[in-house]
């Protein structure tokens, strides 16, 4: 038996290690039977009377010494239930009586014996290892769970080691647990002293135990016809590749669970221990143990169990000021594909924020005091609005579970509907009893913000006119609307003005002409509701959600003429030092369903001039207490100066390469993201914890139809 085999069954059955002959001795007799080989044993130590005694009542190998041996180390229950190493008869243990392998008191006998024959060994004759009881025993103490171990540390394929840049740490997993492990399982590894490795399986891989060729014709036929088990694991090395995470500790035996990198080196046949205690996924992971409700962690769309209660691991997000701002005001990003739950995780995730509870304070607040934020929703789909409603479908045992984990559920009354007055289009409102406020948008919007009427294919030249216009035309004394507008500047006297005093060139003012006159305007411009600049008190409102549904618009040019003026007020207001009351002292949450509409990668003046308005914003939101929630299919197309502000990113199922590598997570979980499934997601929040696989609620807090 090699030295390493050895090992691994010591630390089985628990026994030392038996003791071996010099090694010429086992040269030399390769080819001697058994009898021969007693006798050569005896002669070399026939001068230690013990030792003759221990070995006077061993008998010839049994012709199937391998069978008994395997027998001996399976027969205590509560020992782990490691993989069983076959033994060839050639290299088996001379010392082991296989007739004696049940015997109670063979494991005292044995350890006696060995200990006994080294003591009395000379100096020159002494052996050239040390006995493993203390070498085992020692990692047995450290975790009573031994018998849920997934397998041990071994040195027996690549050496174990550490470094600064990474480490190296192979595990052996049993075959009874093989079927348990996955990529991403996480795993502790007990140290003496009470610390623990966290670590996270890296990869996966069989290895041959015996020399064969299985890549033959002859090989794969027999395979193939063995139908009943055409693999034999034993004949193989199954191994797992540890990434570690961090090291648990407690500096007193009463403080608090913390971690550290990972600085220390696990000792080989160390168990490799599932995680079981909630505490210890959540410090190792950094996820705080409070906050706002995202999901429960999971590795391979399995939910991750502890033996806690709950035994699931709620995933939060920092949402105090112990470690800065909070988070939300670092933005966050929902992406995935069409079908994938972006709505529903959205509006789980929303919901949370709207709680009695949840108040964030105004740097430039007189009093200092806190408020509840108001939540402000671009919804293209009118899916939002249902946050009014209570979710009719949950049991008592979902409200149960969502209390358990501090998950907040029920319909927020203060929602309000806010609806754009569009000539020709009427606003259905059926799926909700939340209140609706009709408003217009007055043309005056316009005076500081020009973009709102510049398509997005107008020139430098045409925009830098369009400005000089508008600048003329607020100047005036006649009524500030849009249907004045355009009869100013198509006004002959007016065109001969500017084009034969040079201050816009001809071709360049008739663009403008041309492009600001279109029909679309005049339906959502000064239409007779109460402007929206009227309404600011209702809509921005501390402690209420306002929905701004879209989807009863047909026109794409008018939803985001409306889009971009609600975008435009709060982030003017904001930015501002003379900003409006209403938005300038309440946090705002503005969530943004298919924000890559509206910050797209600037292609033109248009869309620049958007982009560094909301990428100001973006900056400033911790400051002014604004919260970006973007919801995107195509987070690709969404501007990289918008994008790199961004710090908490929950990506769902994604087939677009562009899109993924936009998201900029490491490799493994780039591979991962086309196979998640619906309600799967991964999240990336350096501020928060490490790089995570969360499963969402397979409820919906509030009504989802």
């Amino acid at each position: 038996m090699k030295y390493e085999d050895a090992d691994i069954l010591a630390f089985i059955s628990g026994k030392s290690k038996p003791t071996q002959v010099p090694e010429k001795s086992a040269s030399s007799d390769k080819n001697t039977g058994p009898e021969e080989i007693s006798g050569n044993k005896n002669e070399q130590l026939e001068h230690t009377a013990l030792e003759h005694k221990a070995l006077e009542h061993k008998k010839p190998e049994h012709k199937e010494p391998e069978k008994d041996l395997l027998t001996e180390t399976s027969v205590p229950d509560s020992l782990p239930d490691f993989e069983e190493f076959p033994v060839s008869s050639a290299e088996a243990p001379t010392e082991v009586d296989p007739h004696n392998s049940l015997n109670g008191d063979s494991r005292t006998r044995s350890t006696t014996a060995s200990t006994t024959a080294t003591s009395t060994l000379s100096d020159k004759d002494e052996l050239a290892f040390e006995l493993f009881d203390d070498y085992d025993s020692e990692p047995s103490r450290a975790s009573p769970s031994l018998d849920e171990a997934f397998g041990i540390v071994t040195t027996g394929i690549e050496p174990l080691e550490i470094t600064h840049s990474g480490a190296t740490i192979t595990g052996y997993i049993a075959s009874a647990r093989r079927s348990e492990i996955r990529l991403g399982t996480y795993v502790v590894v007990p140290y003496e002293g009470g610390e623990k490795l966290f670590a996270r399986v890296g990869k996966l891989q069989y290895r041959q135990e015996f020399a064969v060729d299985d890549a033959t014709e002859i090989h794969s036929r027999r395979m193939l016809n063995a139908r009943a088990n055409p693999v034999n694991e034993a004949d193989y090395k199954f191994l797992a590749c540890l990434d570690p995470l961090c090291i648990l500790y407690r500096k007193k035996a009463e403080s608090a669970l913390t971690r550290r990198m990972a600085d220390r080196i696990p000792r080989p046949n160390t168990p490799i221990l599932p995680v079981t205690d909630r505490l210890e996924v959540q410090t190792g992971l950094n996820i705080p143990e409070e906050g706002v409700f995202l999901g429960h962690l999971s590795v391979g769309g399995e939910l991750v169990k502890t033996h806690s209660e709950p035994e699931t691991v709620a995933y939060y997000l920092r949402n105090d000021y112990l470690m800065g701002d909070p988070l939300i005001f670092r933005h966050m990003l929902v992406c995935g594909s069409t079908g994938t739950g972006k709505t529903f995780l959205s509006k789980n995730i929303l919901r949370q924020f709207m709680t009695e509870d949840n108040r964030y304070r105004l740097r430039n607040s007189q009093d200092k005091a806190r408020k509840n934020p108001c939540l402000v929703i671009m919804d293209p789909q009118d899916e939002y609005s249902q946050i009014f409603e209570d979710n009719e479908t949950l049991t008592e045992e979902d409200k149960f579970g969502f209390e358990s984990e501090n998950v907040t559920y029920g319909r927020v009354r203060s929602t309000k509907a806010f609806v754009a007055k569009v000539e020709g289009q009427k606003y259905p409102g059926d799926k909700s009893r939340a209140e609706q406020v009709e408003f217009t948008i007055p043309f005056s919007l316009v005076e500081h913000n020009s973009w709102l009427i510049a398509a997005a294919g107008m020139s430098e030249l045409q925009y830098i006119g369009l400005e000089v216009l508008l600048g003329d035309f607020f100047k005036s004394s006649v009524p500030h609307t849009y249907r004045n507008f355009i009869n100013h500047i198509e006004n002959e006297g007016t065109r001969s003005y500017y084009v034969d005093s040079n201050r816009i060139h001809e071709s360049s003012y008739d663009g403008i002409v041309r492009r600001v006159s279109s029909r679309f305007f005049s339906k959502v411009f000064d239409r007779d509701a109460t402007p929206i600049t009227d309404l600011l008190d209702k809509i921005f409102k501390s402690g209420q959600i306002s929905v701004f549904p879209t989807e009863y618009i047909s026109s794409p040019r008018i939803r985001d003429l409306i889009v971009l003026t609600i975008m435009s007020l709060i982030v003017d207001n904001k930015l501002n030092t003379t900003g409006v009351d209403a938005i300038k002292e309440t946090p705002i949450i503005l969530a943004l369903d298919e924000a890559h509409r509206y910050l797209s990668k600037a292609n033109g003046e248009h869309a620049r001039l958007i982009i560094s308005r909301f990428a100001d914003a973006a900056r400033q939101g911790r400051k002014e207490a604004l919260g970006l929630f973007l919801i995107t299919q195509d987070p690709q197309d969404i501007d990289d100066t918008v994008i790199k502000q961004i710090n908490t990113k929950l990506i769902l199922n994604l087939n677009n390469d562009a899109a993924i590598s936009s998201l900029k997570v490491p490799k493994e979980y780039e591979r991962r993201v086309p196979y998640l499934k619906k309600g799967q997601m991964i999240i990336h929040s350096p501020d928060n914890s490490d790089i995570v696989e969360i499963l969402g609620l397979s409820n919906c807090v509030v009504r989802h139809r």
